[in-house]
């Protein structure tokens, strides 16, 4: 039986909040104009870092950090925020897999830590905004913490990024793994309560919390169809555990599959099941369900269902939507030939939506910055970000967003999908066992703040 978690067993992969996608970085320098009593302070700039896949198998993930990029760029044309712009510098630690080669071009004794030491003692960096992976962050805790460095945003769902008490300066993003599971469960429950359940999931702390939140949401699920693909998996090549796995559920006649998978592997799950004619409902994570990242070429994913805390990216009526596209638009050293008939991933949302929450902690902020001053303010204010729920830390809640929709992906002609669409009601909870499932009327549109348009 699975616990609860706060460390990973396997550090081979991490799951982030989404999907897949490609950037560029350019060449990137040492802050020479840092404060010496705030590092990364000065009059006119704050620089911030962030330790990111810019190569290698996870390069998708890249336009995570691309996204983020463009808002900060976006924001220094406008001025910059209380008199000084945003330097963001995102330095490659692909993935923590370095040592591996697999296309990493940084160097093969590159690790999330070498590139946390950059960020924090040559380029003097006030905060590390948006660092991916679960088990890479993991890795520099201890060294961001001994150096009173905030860890802002980090692009994962697991539990651990909510442990204020231990780690006052450490902050997550999305909703945890185990709150999508609970969300999951109600769903299940309340729509396929008759139907048998199985579920796949990367046997690390991704799939582990998952399962968690299921059972603790009151889903029953029999021990031969609670099934894992091995993380490493994706470095071998391997495609057993997908062809063993899938073949187990569709000999038990499973009618509904859970998914917390990456987006590669929910590729693989979902063409393995259509060439062996098995076809369940599928309920996929947020993490491994983006449509533009789940690159079937006969449109499989049609129907499935998942979580997403942002709007649906092709829905205008939402200000934030066309308000991206123009930032995006506007970068065309990150996002080169991006027009306005592209389509907005959901990794470029959850970069955007991470961009705008700092840059309004640090409106709030004010003119004088401080380390300390930023998480307070952190904890005491109230976010309009592009995100379907409140984006409010607490001192007691570190997490970020507590919830989100259940959503619909949605066919798109005669070709895969490219959106994933909410359902007008958002569920929220939190990690407790015993914490109970609410639910709100509707999502919430948060307007942009004028400075910000």
């Amino acid at each position: 039986m699975f616990t609860r978690r706060f460390r990973r067993t396997v550090t081979l992969l991490s799951a982030s909040a989404l999907s897949f996608g490609i950037a560029t970085s350019g060449v990137l320098i040492s802050n020479a104009d840092a404060s010496p009593s705030t590092p990364g302070v000065s009059a006119k700039t704050i620089t911030i870092g962030a330790a990111v896949p810019l190569s290698g198998i996870a390069v998708s993930y890249a336009n995570v950090s691309a996204s983020a990029n463009a808002v900060f760029k976006y924001i220094d044309k406008k001025g910059g925020i209380n008199g000084r712009t945003i330097k963001y510098l995102r330095l490659d630690d692909c993935y923590g897999l370095a040592a591996y080669g697999l296309g990493c071009t940084a160097g093969a004794s590159t690790t999330t830590l070498s590139v946390n030491q950059v960020l924090v003692a040559q380029d003097h960096v006030f905060a590390t905004v948006g660092s991916l992976g679960t088990a890479a962050e993991e890795s520099v805790l201890s060294y961001l913490k001994a150096n009173k460095v905030p860890q802002l945003f980090v692009a994962s769902g697991s539990i651990g990024w909510d442990q204020p008490a231990k780690y006052p300066n450490l902050f997550g993003y999305q909703p945890s793994y185990v709150m999508e599971g609970k969300i999951f469960a109600r769903y299940i429950k309340t729509n396929d309560a008759a139907l048998s359940v199985g579920y796949i999931g990367q046997n690390d702390d991704f799939g582990a919390d998952g399962y968690i939140g299921l059972t603790d949401g009151g889903v029953k699920i029999a021990t031969a169809d609670n099934l894992s693909y091995n993380a490493a998996d994706a470095i071998t090549g391997s495609t057993s555990d997908i062809t063993a796995d899938v073949s187990q559920l569709q000999t038990d006649k499973v009618q509904v599959v859970v998914l917390d998978s990456v987006p590669g592997f929910t590729n693989g799950i979902l063409e393995t099941a259509h060439a062996l004619g098995y076809a369940p409902k599928w309920i996929i994570s947020s993490v491994g369900a983006d449509p533009t990242s789940v690159s079937t070429t006969i449109p499989l994913e049609d129907g499935a269902t998942t979580l997403d805390y942002f709007p649906a990216s092709n829905s205008n009526a939402n200000p934030w939507i066309p308000w991206l596209r123009k930032v995006l638009e506007a970068d065309p050293a990150d996002f080169p030939g991006f027009s306005a008939s592209s389509v907005i991933s959901g990794n470029e949302l959850y970069g955007a939506g991470y961009a705008v929450a700092f840059a309004e902690t640090l409106k709030a902020e004010g003119r004088t910055v401080t380390r300390a001053g930023f998480v307070k303010t952190l904890e005491s204010t109230t976010l309009s970000t592009p995100a379907i729920t409140p984006l409010r830390y607490t001192g007691g809640n570190h997490q970020g967003l507590l919830g989100g929709a259940i959503a619909v992906i949605l066919a798109n002609g005669t070709s895969a999908p490219q959106y994933a669409v909410p359902t007008k009601t958002i569920f929220t909870t939190t990690n407790a066992a015993n914490s109970p499932l609410s639910v709100v009327a509707k999502p919430v549109v948060q307007q942009i703040p004028k400075w910000l348009k």
